[in-house]
């Protein structure tokens, strides 16, 4: 088998950060849809897959921050 090459705490901190990022892009496209939805009032179906994003990516980051 190979060597693991990070420690578990770099891997739970790098993990953090990647999800961090993940949620930043998700509000930025529900900032987005508030846009959009002033031309197109029938895009406001898409606000629960995007709060769903969210959702799932403020739970990594939880469950990152558990495992340090």
């Amino acid at each position: 088998m190979a060597e693991e090459t990070g420690s578990r705490s770099e891997r739970a901190r790098s993990l953090t950060v990647l999800a961090m990022v993940n949620v930043v892009i998700w509000a930025i496209s529900i900032i987005a849809l508030i846009f959009v939805m002033q031309r197109a009032p029938s895009a406001k179906g898409m606000f629960p897959i995007l709060g769903g994003g969210v959702a799932v990516g403020v739970s990594l980051i939880s469950a990152a921050s558990k495992s340090r």
